[in-house]
């Protein structure tokens, strides 16, 4: 591979991360309903009890990146 700027053969190929994105699950209309329901019985003492967190799923993209070492030139690989 050779550099696009300077013509030279020193080029590290590196796989870089560009963005992430977590999508979240919600807790269950079931659980709401049950939680409201202790809060009222209670008369609020259940508030005091933390929240149960959602489970989520993270997908990440990523891009191939040549990098010349003698210019520092940084450019994106298409991959077919």
């Amino acid at each position: 591979m050779v550099c696009t700027k300077c013509n030279s053969n020193n080029v590290n190929v590196t796989v870089e991360q560009v963005s992430g994105k977590t999508k979240m699950k919600g807790k269950g209309f079931l659980y709401t309903i049950c939680r409201w329901t202790l809060i009222c019985c209670t008369g609020g003492l259940w508030l005091l009890v933390s929240k149960r967190k959602g489970t989520g799923k993270t997908k990440f993209k990523n891009n191939t990146v040549a990098i010349c070492q003698n210019c520092g030139n940084k450019w994106t690989v298409k991959t077919a």
